[in-house]
């Protein structure tokens, strides 16, 4: 273990390259195995999903609202993958004003004070919005990744994603936990 003064000294030296600024988040913090999970599970979602052929802008947007590691699976697969013919575009929202259309919206943990006005701003557009905090379900949130026996398993709201004029696949259907 390096002793406090040279851990200064390390400190101090990436400060001056620039390397570490105390108003910047490390370039690629390491996310864990359940983020990686989960964002795979979110670009898959894609092919059991329809949306209106008016949605089909150049880029398929995916959105993470709040704070979530989850952003840096997701643009890893955003670099390597597409949706269709479709490059796939991530986008970090710190608040639900700074919202721009979205195929897909994560809303991150950090959020769950104001679920209910976020799910109420995004009524009847055409946005799956995803989370993976227990309740969001029951609150509107049409796909909420859970933990059953250390597996990460999710729930599907099927009359959210219907008021949203989104079809999920009767695959997906078969996979999920419905909530009633």
């Amino acid at each position: 273990m390096p002793r406090p003064g040279r851990f200064q000294w390390i400190i101090t030296v990436l400060i001056a390259c620039g390397q570490l600024t105390a108003d910047s988040p490390p370039v690629n913090p390491p996310a864990d195995e359940s983020d990686n999970l989960k964002a795979v599970f979110i670009y898959n979602f894609t092919r059991y999903i329809t949306w209106p052929a008016e949605t089909q802008t150049t880029d398929f947007t995916i959105g993470v609202l709040g704070d979530s590691k989850i952003i840096f699976p997701l643009q890893q697969l955003a670099a390597k993958k597409r949706v269709g013919d479709q490059p796939i575009a991530i986008h970090l929202f710190k608040r639900p004003q700074e919202l721009i259309p979205c195929h897909i919206l994560f809303i991150s943990a950090s959020e769950q004070h104001r679920i209910t006005d976020i799910i109420n701003l995004l009524a009847k557009k055409t946005v799956l919005t995803i989370g993976d905090t227990p309740g969001y379900g029951e609150h509107g949130v049409m796909i909420n990744f859970f933990l059953q026996s250390d597996q990460i398993k999710f729930e599907l709201n099927p009359a959210s994603l219907e008021r949203s004029g989104l079809k999920a696949s009767s695959q997906l259907q078969k996979l999920a936990r419905i909530i009633p």
